[in-house]
């Protein structure tokens, strides 16, 4: 029924399913005017081990105009398409959304409609990351477990009531923190970028180099913002897992990180 829901819109033509059962289903065009029938139809059925659907009868023939509204496409079918072009574009706007159905479709939605079905994308999306958040502490144990001698530091913002805010945490494997120390230049560059999600925040990371010239990860953090703070957390975090840097005339390099 879904194959069918989608292909109907994509053509822009109304649908009716009739005389449908958990084997078989049959569907018909549906237009007001009634004194032209339109032969469009679709029937398609189980195969005789049940295991998936056969399209048996198909007339792709109409004598019915397009039309630009479809009731087929409602709430639930728009916010299941929102969701890959949110994951894609997490900032996309109603009349970006709207644009994107017109462009794709030729579909003239209710503006109320979409916005409902974009407010049901966005807590499929956006829900399932925060979520993600209340796992991290199960996901540093894990770091913890299968790399052992790893460094993983959570920081969060307590509340008085409810469940604490992430605000940052600190990486750097043993895999990492061994190699930089065994066959690395004593050269660590420092940079930050914004992380282009809903949530927002910025990455932190050191990288050295190694004997092929290649760029090495050594740790990286995810922060809630970068300032003078934030980077001294990491910094420090950074020297304790490779020790201070007099032992072997370590260098730095940044690129335009005043707060450093």
């Amino acid at each position: 029924m879904e194959a069918v829901r989608d292909f109907t819109i994509q053509e822009g033509r109304q649908i009716k399913f009739r005389r449908n059962e958990s084997y078989r289903v049959r569907a018909v065009f549906k237009w007001k005017n009634e004194e032209v029938k339109c032969p469009w139809i679709a029937y398609a059925s189980k195969d005789h081990e049940e295991t998936c659907w056969q399209l048996k009868t198909f007339n792709n023939e109409h004598v019915c105009p397009r039309m630009n509204k479809n009731r087929a496409a409602n709430k639930k079918w728009l916010a299941q398409n929102l969701v890959k072009k949110l994951r894609k574009y997490p900032n996309l706007k109603h009349c970006e959304a709207a644009a994107y159905f017109k462009r794709r479709c030729d579909l003239d939605l209710n503006k109320s409609s979409l916005t409902r079905a974009l407010t049901d994308a966005r807590n499929a999306v956006y829900g399932d990351v925060a979520a993600q958040y209340g796992r991290l502490r199960d996901y540093g144990e894990t770091l913890l477990k299968s790399n052992p001698g790893s460094t993983v530091k959570i920081g969060v913002i307590p509340q008085v009531e409810g469940d604490p805010i992430f605000q940052r945490m600190y990486i750097c494997l043993d895999g990492c923190k061994k190699g930089f120390k065994a066959g690395c230049r004593p050269l660590i560059g420092l940079d930050g970028a914004f992380l282009k999600t809903h949530f927002g925040g910025q990455i932190l990371s050191a990288v050295g180099q190694d004997a092929n010239n290649h760029i090495y990860p050594i740790t990286w953090a995810i922060v809630d913002v970068e300032n003078k703070e934030n980077w001294r957390w990491f910094l420090e975090l950074l020297l304790e897992d490779l020790g201070e840097y007099e032992q072997d005339k370590r260098s730095f390099i940044s690129d335009m990180q005043k707060v450093i």
